[in-house]
């Protein structure tokens, strides 16, 4: 029977000391949450800052690149129908869809990076509000939420893009098929 009295004894003392661990882990988080609060915004802070301007900096070297890619184009295509065995009309197809394609993928890159981005401010948005949040359960609903409009942003983003893609896509065959056809007529009106 004492074997029994000091497990119970020592089942109520776990019990207690865990009790104790507990309370005095809440006290000292709640005594020091204001300073890890602050420690976490001043990281957002940080973080949020750094990306920011690291995207500035990709955002003129991509603008940079863009005008390049642009003159790249017209040279080539300049170059192109300066090439005998090809006529005007095929060098005019072929600086269209140069044109079009350098449009195109600027315009869809540009949605990319801006979106990219909003994703990334949002982000950090949350953030805030999490180091803010005055409980577990606040938080929660948070994230919750954060991940909902994700997924959300993600499906109309993705659907977005691909619309896009297939604008672009018919942009740049349209002016080959119609040089297509042109030629198809100049070799059957020879036979």
């Amino acid at each position: 029977m004492s074997n029994t009295t000091s497990k119970t004894k020592a089942a109520s003392n776990g019990k207690a000391a865990a009790a104790d661990v507990t309370k005095d882990f809440e006290v000292l988080m709640t005594a020091n949450r204001k300073t890890l609060q602050d420690a976490f915004k001043s990281s957002t802070d940080a973080a949020e800052k750094a990306f920011k301007t690291s995207s500035e900096a990709f955002k003129t070297t991509y603008e940079k690149a863009l005008k390049d890619g642009k003159d790249q184009v017209e040279k080539a295509a300049k170059t192109f129908s300066e090439v005998s065995p090809y006529d005007n009309e095929s060098a005019e197809s072929f600086m269209t869809v140069g044109k079009a394609a350098v449009e195109k993928g600027e315009k869809i890159s540009a949605e990319i990076v801006e979106f990219s981005t909003g994703r990334v401010n949002e982000y950090f948005s949350v953030a805030r509000s999490l180091i803010d949040a005055d409980d577990v359960q606040k938080a929660i609903e948070l994230q919750s939420e954060y991940a909902r409009t994700s997924v959300e942003s993600y499906v109309s983003e993705f659907g977005k893009l691909n619309t896009m893609m297939i604008d672009a896509t018919k942009s740049l065959m349209e002016p080959f098929g119609a040089q297509y056809a042109a030629n198809m007529d100049k070799f059957l009106n020879r036979a």
